[in-house]
């Protein structure tokens, strides 16, 4: 029960505390704001897939529950009306051990008891049996990747391969695999590293946070802050401080995604059309597989957005400079008519002084 009267932070207090400082910030891992693709190609699938009742329990830790419905019966007539039991849900700023920071998590009091009882966040995330996989949900599931990518948890892994006789060999081909993708991250595209470079700054992290990531696909981000965000890229940690074009681009990412709903379907159905012919010409042993076709469809995709893209900008300043032209041309004819009350009031003067 003494996590029923845990006091809440003080998050106007966090938001105003200065980011470089040696105290590490809070962290909140918003999976759904994260680029999909990239998701799917870093993190390993959740194996009981998608919620499908109650979504909103994917947003954090609810233990597998939901909202139960039931009956009111009278006592004397046994009359029944219809209830429903709601969720306790507490949002709390939970201490990672692996992290060495504190997550700003959605959890409800049932398993609060139980991270209590376990002595710990991590030590619930790292749950091995089917009944804790199920109940982290896909937040849980994100979480549980994130802690076991730091120093910490992988050397508390090698630990218990040891004991349990695992061989080095094994030890050493992870390890060096391990080592392959935290060079693929230093090799990362520098356009995401220089764009970042322009709108952010570097963060003094303390290195117990560190993620695989594919190159080819955007930083994963975690937010830290209302509006705040930290960026994994080629040359570090990088936060995210507000654009002077922010309104600007807001506008372009609308125009974007409306160009994408009407432009890249019909699209997509033209290039399935042209790759089933294509293929049908060809040796068999010529032929594209079933993954290759999707792997190049993706890639087509990633063009034709980039190229939405940048219609969607050209329009943009295309509307803007319209705008500019009719906002100089009704500052113009405001001029005018200015001037001319100018000299109908002056001429008035001179024939009253007259």
């Amino acid at each position: 029960m003494a996590s029923l009267f845990r006091s809440r932070p003080n998050v106007l207090c966090q938001c105003h505390r200065s980011f470089s400082t040696s105290a590490p910030r809070a962290i909140s891992l918003q999976l759904e704001k994260n680029d999909a693709e990239a998701v799917a190609e870093t993190v390993p699938a959740y194996p009981h897939g998608p919620t499908r009742w109650y979504k909103q329990s994917r947003l954090g830790l609810y233990g597998g529950q939901r909202i139960r419905f039931g009956n009111n019966v009278g006592e004397k007539f046994e009359n029944k009306t219809r209830r429903s039991w709601h969720l306790n849900v507490l949002t709390r700023k939970l201490f990672s051990r692996a992290l060495n920071r504190h997550v700003q998590l959605r959890v409800t009091t049932r398993t609060l008891r139980t991270i209590d009882k376990l002595g710990g966040l991590d030590e619930y995330l790292l749950g091995e049996k089917e009944a804790r996989i199920k109940q982290l949900g896909e937040s849980g599931w994100w979480l549980r990747w994130a802690i076991m990518q730091t120093p910490s948890i992988r050397k508390r892994f090698a630990e218990e391969r040891i004991a349990l006789g695992v061989t080095g060999e094994q030890v050493n081909e992870e390890a060096r695999e391990v080592a392959e993708a935290q060079t693929g991250i230093e090799e990362a595209t520098e356009a995401e590293a220089e764009a970042l470079a322009e709108t952010g700054e570097v963060v003094e992290m303390d290195n117990t946070f560190q993620i695989e990531q594919s190159p080819d696909r955007p930083p994963l981000k975690f937010r830290v802050g209302p509006g705040k965000h930290i960026y994994l890229t080629a040359d570090g940690w990088r936060r995210t401080r507000p654009s002077p074009t922010r309104l600007e681009d807001m506008a372009i990412a609308r125009r974007h995604k409306i160009l994408l709903e009407h432009v890249i379907p019909e699209r997509e159905r033209d290039f399935k059309k042209a790759m089933v012919l294509q293929q049908q010409t060809l040796p068999v042993e010529q032929r594209l597989s079933a993954e290759e076709r999707v792997k190049m469809l993706r890639q087509v995709k990633r063009m034709w957005s980039q190229d939405l893209e940048s219609r969607a900008r050209l329009e943009f300043e295309e509307s803007v400079t319209v705008r500019e032209q009719r906002k100089a041309e009704r500052k113009e004819v405001k001029r005018i008519e200015r001037q001319r009350e100018r000299k109908e009031k002056g001429a008035e003067m001179r024939v009253e002084i007259a």
